[in-house]
């Protein structure tokens, strides 16, 4: 189920996943026998609990909006900020790649919760009363602060600590996958460490059996989590190579261009429907700045028409479309070819000579196939 998406004012999009009110929930059973101790009813020790849990997603959303204010002011297009049953996390386009921007934009987060729990140390000292139920009400939202912090600073991807662990080995090594190479899998080393070290424990008999299997059952969902993001930081990395390789004229396809009204008695005889490719030229309201569109021969109606009747079809007969065609310069590669095609993305591009002539042909499913290796 997709969460709501909310605006506050001038904030990014919020979107609330229903896995936030379970982590509530989930924290405010962790908290309840503690605080149900020292509370004078256990209606009050039941509302201190969920305070707790919502102190916890109050504090993940001053982490998210600190990455969030830090990106724009590097530049950076904030789509929208998600609260889900883990956490949350920002997602923005553009800004820095590597260098202090990133590291500052990924630090901002456990910084703000750093902030965060000095303020609620603060607050158990002035206003609660040692021993009180309000006093280990803040307690908790003082650790819970601190832990939030130092387990976002770990230095292994997808944690804030790894993020900007990669934008320093990348900019002093200046091939920033490199850098995403190696805290990826200092993140999968920090993923099976969250295993072994619960169960190292459960070994040794440091707690009871239930705590120690809740134990290990969080550290096991803890680390699926960290090593899923650390293994997608390393097809990112795979696919960053591959787009670096990327080359205008080795995508460079030879095709038979004709426009829809070219009877098909003036194509090759055996010509392959493959090789065919159709432009109409006429303005495109669905694609604005586009050349027009493109469309590729049906092979098999192509067969069907009778020798006779050809030099009478056109081949806009027995065409299918395919999608807005635009146009690129012969002379990118890597990123900028990329960034080119995302720009103004269509399934096919021609490619000109200075003269204005057609060289050939590039389409979007061939850069697919090679950024995935194919």
């Amino acid at each position: 189920m997709r969460g709501r998406a909310l605006r506050l004012g001038s904030l990014p999009p919020l979107r609330v996943s229903p896995g936030t009110v379970i982590m509530v929930l989930v924290l405010a059973v962790l908290m309840y026998p503690a605080l149900e101790r020292v509370s004078e009813t256990p209606s009050r020790a039941i509302l201190l609990a969920i305070g707790v849990g919502g102190f916890l997603v109050l504090s993940v959303l001053v982490h998210e909006a600190a990455h969030a204010l830090i990106a724009r002011a590097f530049g950076a297009r904030v789509d929208h900020i998600a609260l889900t049953l883990w956490g949350g996390h920002t997602q923005y386009r553009g800004g820095p790649r590597g260098g202090l921007g990133s590291i500052l934009i990924s630090l901002a987060g456990p910084v703000s919760n750093l902030l965060l729990a000095a303020l609620t140390f603060a607050i158990t000292g002035l206003v609660a009363v040692p021993g009180t139920a309000t006093a280990l009400f803040w307690g908790f939202c003082s650790w819970l602060n601190l832990a939030l912090a130092l387990f976002n600073l770990l230095p292994g991807l997808p944690m804030d600590g790894g993020r900007a662990l990669e934008a320093l080995l990348g900019s002093i090594l200046r091939r920033p996958t490199v850098g995403t190479r190696v805290t990826a899998w200092i993140g999968r080393g920090l993923a099976i460490a969250v295993v072994l070290v619960p169960l190292w424990r459960a070994a040794r008999g440091h707690a009871s059996m239930t705590g120690q299997l809740l134990t290990i059952v969080w550290a096991v969902l803890i680390a699926s989590l960290l090593w899923s993001g650390a293994s997608r930081a390393l097809e990112g990395a795979r696919v960053q190579e591959r787009a670096e390789r990327l080359d205008a004229g080795d995508l460079l396809r030879s095709m038979l261009i004709c426009a829809p009204q070219t009877p098909l008695g003036q194509l090759p005889a055996q010509v392959d429907p493959e090789q065919v490719l159709v432009v109409d030229l006429a303005p495109d309201p669905a694609a604005p700045g586009s050349l027009g569109r493109a469309y590729r021969l049906d092979a098999g109606a192509l067969a069907a028409v009778p020798a006779p009747r050809r030099e009478a079809t056109a081949v806009s007969a027995i065409a299918m479309p395919i999608g807005p065609v635009r146009s690129l310069p012969g002379d990118l590669a890597g990123d900028a070819l990329l960034s080119a095609m995302l720009d103004a993305p269509a399934p096919v591009y021609l490619v000109r000579e200075a003269d204005g002539s057609v060289r050939g042909v590039i389409m979007s499913a061939d850069v697919n196939a090679r950024l995935r290796g194919r």
